[in-house]
């Protein structure tokens, strides 16, 4: 798989990726961005604008894999105060999606986010996930993200999760 920065030519594909994990939630009786008016909440022209801030994997030639990294996040504020257990420098992963067809591909995305993060002098990664999915829990646990703290946003309500690195 090839790592690369997005392109906005890369924005149909990404909110497809998004559209057919929504669809594999719906099947596995899974809670998270399909029921929370995902699109709705990030238009066609969110992607647009942020597809700078995406990096995508793709295995021939084909994107099966994509995240967004922040160097920021309201969701993690408090009074003007990030929350979290660790200190340092962080980026804030969102949108992490992957093609249901590429088992493995998330996790390699990870991992190279990870190396990209650590070269850049980054030491934290953080991201949430919806309260009560248990198999984004096991995943992100697995990952080696400790839950720290809740977020909620409309009709979200998340699990707060970082890695130091």
């Amino acid at each position: 798989m090839i790592i690369r920065k997005a392109a906005l030519a890369d924005v149909d594909r990404i909110m497809q990726l998004v559209q057919s994990r929504i669809d594999w939630m719906n099947l596995k009786g899974l809670h998270q961005w399909n029921e929370t008016d995902y699109f709705g909440r990030y238009p066609r022209s969110y992607w647009e604008e942020a597809v700078g801030s995406f990096m995508v994997g793709e295995d021939q030639g084909c994107v099966v894999v994509a995240v967004a990294l922040y160097p920021d996040d309201v969701r993690w504020t408090r009074d003007g105060q990030y929350t979290g257990a660790l200190c340092g420098k962080a980026v804030y992963l969102h949108h992490l999606v992957s093609d249901p067809s590429y088992p493995g591909a998330g996790r390699d995305m990870m991992v190279a986010v990870e190396a990209l993060s650590k070269a850049r002098g980054i030491n934290l990664l953080r991201l949430d996930s919806a309260v009560g999915n248990t198999v984004l829990e096991r995943y992100y646990s697995a990952l080696g993200y400790s839950p720290c703290g809740l977020c909620h946003d409309r009709l979200y309500h998340g699990v707060l999760r970082e890695k130091q690195i």
